[in-house]
């Protein structure tokens, strides 16, 4: 699978699987806003939370935003949210592949151990959001008897999906900043032979 992703992959498909994804997540963002004031998709227990939340935070947080911000969570944000992981797992992976591509000056030069190590750090994430999504939709079809075993899986998979994701992003970030030194330094030391191998003096 590399090896035809290092042939046919090009720089617009790793801008292209970027701005889809951020655009995405931008529109969930805004929408949530405006559907649930004061809810915010970076806080527990909606969306991004690192660290495990209580189920009687999970409670107060669907009776906070009444009958009207579960439905919109139900019919809207889940909907939305079962498109987020593949995009951002397709985003994460053309761009881990394109800055590893061996032979390449603007990359890191990667076993193909090391390449299949990192793409399944966003795999899980996937399967962790999807896993986390179907469980919040049970937990808002239980609302407001939600079984204790319950809410404390959401809870695991809200934290393992955004552990998961903010190590994806990570991995990224490395990626990127390290293909530029690989290439900054590749061009200083093509400058440098060029300077040693230049025309000698009357000529």
């Amino acid at each position: 699978m590399l090896s035809v992703l290092d042939r046919h992959l090009k720089l617009w498909h790793v801008v292209l699987a970027n701005v889809v994804a951020l655009v995405w997540f931008a529109v969930m963002q805004i929408a949530t806003q405006a559907a649930l004031p004061g809810v915010k998709l970076f806080r527990c227990p909606i969306g991004m939370c690192p660290g495990y939340y209580s189920p009687a935070e999970l409670n107060a947080t669907l009776t906070r935003v009444g009958r009207t911000g579960r439905q919109y969570l139900a019919e809207t944000l889940l909907p939305l949210d079962m498109v987020l992981p593949t995009l951002l797992l397709v985003a994460f992976a053309v761009t881990y592949v394109w800055f590893s591509r061996p032979g390449r000056g603007a990359a890191v030069p990667l076993s193909s151990g090391a390449r299949y190590a990192f793409l399944c750090v966003p795999l899980f994430y996937w399967l962790a959001d999807y896993a986390e999504n179907w469980t919040l939709a049970e937990a808002l079809q239980a609302y407001p008897n939600i079984p204790y075993r319950l809410a404390r899986r959401a809870s695991i998979l809200t934290a393992t999906k955004s552990q998961l994701v903010v190590a994806s992003v990570g991995i990224a970030i490395a990626l990127v900043v390290a293909a530029w030194g690989t290439a900054h330094r590749s061009g200083s030391d093509a400058d440098h032979r060029l300077g040693e191998n230049g025309p000698s003096p009357g000529r």
